[in-house]
């Protein structure tokens, strides 16, 4: 992990998962709750997540914003997906059109791999992930936390999990209930 990532950061269990939980709530969003602030953040986030090994030298110019804007598409889709309905056509579009383009211009290859060092690459890779994650995961274990929001795929043996974490917000809607009860 690169600072200030944690492991608490990456519970989605997928990384387009973890790409859509960078922020701090969905539930209750909160100012101050982006996590993607800086292109510093976006690269080590990339590095912390495994997209690559190293921070490779990248344009910066947009990266954060269209970065920012792959997460917003991707959650809206799989979070549709997660409450049993259907994906809303237009950021599905624009995720399928993003992922295309880098597809079709070389800068990104199917595997997931890209050349890093070019305009665009990051963001249609990611987008690319989203679209692949959105037909390869499996639908009847993909949840949004009870608490958060965050999206995470249920891998219990029951299929029950309600929280993204239960250090973070499985405990802490515990404890609430513990203070309502008492």
């Amino acid at each position: 992990m690169r600072p200030p990532w944690q492991e608490g950061h990456f519970v989605g269990g997928h990384l387009v998962l973890d790409l859509t939980n960078t922020v701090f709530s969905r539930a209750q969003p909160v100012d101050e709750g982006e996590l993607l602030k800086t292109s510093s953040d976006v690269l080590t986030w990339c590095v912390s997540s495994g997209l690559f090994d190293e921070i490779p030298v990248v344009p910066t110019n947009g990266l954060v914003q269209d970065v920012q804007t792959v997460r917003e598409q991707a959650w809206a889709v799989l979070d549709a997906v997660a409450c049993g309905a259907a994906p809303p056509p237009e950021p599905l579009g624009a995720l399928l059109e993003r992922a295309g383009a880098g597809v079709r211009t070389g800068h990104v290859h199917v595997d997931g791999t890209a050349d890093w060092a070019l305009p665009g690459a990051i963001p249609s890779a990611l987008a690319l992930m989203a679209v692949q994650a959105l037909f390869t995961l499996p639908r009847d274990r993909l949840r949004a936390c009870g608490r958060c929001g965050w999206l995470f795929l249920d891998s219990s043996r029951g299929g029950r999990r309600r929280w993204c974490s239960m250090s973070t917000c499985g405990n802490r809607e515990k404890a609430s209930r513990h203070r309502v009860a008492g």
